[in-house]
Order: structure tokens, then C-alpha cells, then sequence
């Protein structure tokens, strides 16, 4: 228990901390890189994923979460996905998270062998608005330390200019589950970690979701979406799902 209001004792980096004296850490997620990570379990539930309470179940207790921004973009599709995309962003909205949003082209390719073509859906400005971002707040001095969340290696000439540009700040790259640390950004990283499903598992969205537009304006509800529901747990011989609401 701390000693003092205020005070917490930080048992990764040892010591105590007062909350003057917490570096202040910031967080830039490359959306779809994760989302990929998190798809590949084939459980649905973990999309609906709090990235607040993720950076804080990441960061240590001698640091502070002052920012998470997440570069993303809507993929023309179905309805209902995207719906789902536009949910999930106001979501995180609501806990303060920044979305930073690009777009989708349409291109053709082809094979050359039989001539058959078909379009593809090109993702632009998310590996830029990433950048962009990093680039802009280290120069507005708004983090001590840098959460890269990616596995993606062209991000590593972003990690590059951060560490040229500003020496002092802490760069730590943080890898999607199931995936490997790229080792052109691990080379200029300061630190390396891996995002677990328990962190995950432990930072889910709640079922109902505020969003308010405006200062006086009754709030709206983003309800979860069905297909990502979270398998019903009996409370005996079972292991609860944590719900963090950041």
C-alpha cells in the first residue's frame, strides 16, 4: 500500500514513484498490423479491444499514459464491417484515444502468365498519419517515452528519425501477439516487449459504450457488436473475462 496519497510502489522498475516525477509515455499503434495479430486467434471478442487500458497494462508504473493514437482506415466493404470499423472508432473516441484516419484506393493487378486481373483495396496515409504523429509530438515535447506498436519494418525509418532527431526519448517497440520483433526497428529501439493475450484479455471494451459530441448534448450509446460478444464463462471452474474500462 503506499505510503503517501498519490504514491505507488512500481514492482518491474523497483522503487517508488511520485506522480510529478512519472515519465510521461505516449503510444502510436499501427491499427491494421494489430488488428491482423489479434485475427489470427480466431476469436472475435479480442477485437473489441480498449487501447487505453492496453497502453496502461503495458507501460510501466513508473510511467503515465498521456496519449494513444491509432492510425487506421475505413475498408470499403460491407455494410455491417463497416459499421462495425465506425463503432469500434467512436469507441475509442470515448476514452480519449486519437484516431487518425486514412483512406482506401481502388488498383488493378494481373498475372502476366494468363492475363487474368482483378482490384485490389490499397490502404494510403496510415503508415504516414503514424509518422506524422510520432514526428509532430516529439517536437511538441508531449512524451518522454515512445510506445511503437507494430511489427511492420517500414516504420523503422520513423524509429530512426526519432532516435536521431531526439536523442533523450525512450523509443520501445512493441510487437502484436503471435508476431516477431522486427529487427529494423528492434536495432534502433531502446527496449523491446511483446503484447500477451493476457494483456489483452484484461482490456476489453465494456458491452455499452457513451459517446459524447457535445459539451451539453445527451451522450449516445455504442453498443458492442454481436459478432464480438465474448464466450459466455460460468463463474465456477472457469476463468472470468476481465472487462477495463480504462
Amino acid at each position: 500500500m503506499a505510503s503517501k496519497q498519490g504514491q505507488g510502489k512500481d514492482t518491474r522498475a523497483g522503487g517508488w514513484h511520485l506522480p510529478l516525477f512519472r515519465k510521461r509515455a505516449a503510444f502510436y499503434i499501427d491499427g491494421f498490423n494489430l488488428y491482423h495479430a489479434i485475427d489470427a486467434y480466431k476469436r472475435p471478442y479480442l477485437k473489441w479491444l480498449n487501447l487505453k487500458a492496453l497502453g496502461r497494462a503495458i507501460a510501466p508504473k513508473s510511467e503515465v499514459v498521456k496519449r494513444i493514437v491509432w492510425c487506421s482506415a475505413i475498408r470499403p466493404q460491407n455494410k455491417s464491417k463497416v459499421k462495425r470499423h465506425e463503432d469500434y472508432m467512436k469507441a475509442l473516441q470515448a476514452q480519449g484515444v486519437l484516431c487518425r484516419m486514412g483512406h482506401f484506393v481502388h488498383a488493378m493487378d494481373g498475372c502476366n502468365a494468363c492475363g487474368h486481373s482483378w482490384q485490389l483495396s490499397v490502404e494510403k496515409q496510415g503508415d504516414v498519419n503514424l509518422a506524422l504523429s510520432i514526428a509532430a509530438d516529439a517536437e511538441d515535447d508531449l512524451f518522454d517515452v515512445c510506445y511503437l506498436v507494430t511489427a511492420d519494418g517500414d516504420h523503422a525509418a520513423t524509429a530512426r528519425y526519432l532516435k536521431q532527431r531526439f536523442p533523450r526519448k525512450k523509443l520501445v517497440l512493441v510487437t502484436p501477439p503471435g508476431r516477431y520483433h522486427n529487427r529494423h526497428i528492434e536495432r534502433l529501439a531502446d527496449a523491446c516487449v511483446e503484447i500477451e493475450m493476457h494483456h489483452i484479455e484484461a482490456s476489453l471494451l465494456p458491452e455499452m459504450t457513451k459517446v459524447r459530441k457535445r459539451l451539453l448534448a445527451k451522450p449516445t450509446v455504442i453498443e458492442r457488436p454481436e459478432q464480438y460478444d465474448p464466450p459466455q464463462l460460468r463463474e465456477k471452474g472457469h476463468l472470468r473475462l476481465i472487462v477495463n474500462n480504462g
